[in-house]
């Protein structure tokens, strides 16, 4: 089975967590564990791309899930 990586951009709040973004990567995984792996990492990035003062601001959160291709068979 192959995978693919989406990300989930969330603004926190006392009323609850808002999807501020969500992007799928244009990359295909050939295992679970690649995609997981490249997951942690990738959100890790991201977190250190926005800086510490729009993440406290905004009190953004970044989750991803790893989804399995669907394989049509023709």
């Amino acid at each position: 089975m192959k995978y693919f990586l989406i990300l989930y951009m969330f603004s926190v709040g006392e009323t609850g967590s808002k999807l501020i973004d969500q992007k799928t990567l244009p990359i295909e995984y050939p295992n679970y564990y690649d995609c997981l792996s490249d997951g942690y990492i990738t959100a890790y990035s991201s977190v250190m791309a926005l800086g510490p003062e729009k993440i406290m601001e905004q009190k953004i959160m970044i989750t991803f899930n790893c989804k399995e291709m669907k394989s049509e068979n023709i």
